[in-house]
């Protein structure tokens, strides 16, 4: 009796006479989407650790695509999660539905700062934000370690964030008052007063000392709680627009300054309308550290 042949076809081992009739079965290659890997608690030296992860309920919609200043970082199924290493410095995060941001205009200019801890793992969950639009909302170890319960890595897209050999350091930090800056409540060079000027060329001229050593500069208005967020956001990134103006006017270079507004957000009094809820000038005197203006200088320190 004459044996049949085996043909061996991406793993399965199939008869002859099957191979006659057509019927060919060949393995489908798939992705394995998620793995039921813990997240990374060691953190190199000089770096910090970002953990993004979604809930099953969280937001309603499509894969959401979590960004890092810009560049893509990965696309997040219900149930679960991604961590990236960057540089422990001011970072940009930004969320939004998988082709919701066709020209990928919101991916390059929009999300949220966050100042990140050196050597240290941070958590940034997706909630559903404003039209149901996901958003991140930063949270502590605590209660990511409770969220994340049976969330999963998820593994079926590659990052694309960049982070650089030698990540730039925060040097020096100038806090400037509103009120020595600006007349009340505006936001233009014209209205700027001659104090703020003057306070705005001692911090030029100060840059200027070490110019070799500095790598950006992150110009950051603030407001007080008073008004809508929508008109504080849009105040502070006036007045931090007109700061730049200023600065590039005294001689440094206005590619290296990035203005940002960030609104009433990082309050450095917080209870003002607790404090005074019936007295309007006790409140906008009490406010007053919290209408500011920040210079940030990143770049790399000198070795003692």
């Amino acid at each position: 009796m004459m044996k049949k042949k085996l043909i061996k076809q991406l793993g399965w081992v199939l008869p002859l006479s099957l191979l006659a009739t057509g019927c060919v079965y060949q393995t489908k290659e798939t992705w394995v989407d998620t793995t039921s890997n813990a997240y990374n608690t060691s953190v190199p030296d000089g770096r910090s650790s970002v953990v993004f992860y979604r809930q099953a309920d969280a937001v309603e919609g499509s894969t959401v695509n979590i960004y890092v200043n810009g560049q893509y970082l990965g696309s997040l199924q219900p149930n679960a999660y991604r961590q990236e290493t960057v540089c422990a410095q001011n970072q940009r995060f930004f969320a939004e539905f998988t082709n919701n941001d066709v020209a990928y205009h919101e991916k390059a200019n929009s999300g949220d700062y966050y100042n990140l801890p050196e050597s240290a793992v941070s958590f940034f969950k997706v909630v559903s934000g404003e039209n149901g639009r996901p958003a991140l909302q930063a949270v502590s170890p605590e209660q990511a370690e409770a969220d994340m319960q049976g969330v999963q890595h998820q593994n079926h897209t590659l990052s694309r964030v960049q982070v650089a050999d030698q990540c730039s350091q925060v040097l020096k930090k100038y806090t400037l008052q509103a009120s020595a800056l600006f007349k009340f409540d505006r936001a233009s060079y014209q209205d700027m007063l001659p104090k703020g000027k003057q306070e705005i060329a001692a911090v030029s001229q100060d840059i200027k000392q070490n110019p070799n050593r500095i790598g950006a500069i992150q110009v950051i208005g603030y407001t007080d709680p008073e008004g809508t967020p929508q008109y504080n956001d849009k105040l502070s990134l006036d007045r931090a627009q007109t700061v730049k103006q200023a600065l590039a006017g005294s001689g440094l270079d206005a590619n290296l300054i990035t203005p940002e507004g960030r609104g009433e957000t990082d309050l450095v009094v917080s209870d003002c309308r607790k404090r005074h809820p019936r007295d309007a000038a006790a409140r906008q005197e009490c406010d007053q550290p919290n209408r500011r203006v920040e210079i940030i200088l990143h770049g790399e320190k000198v070795s003692d």
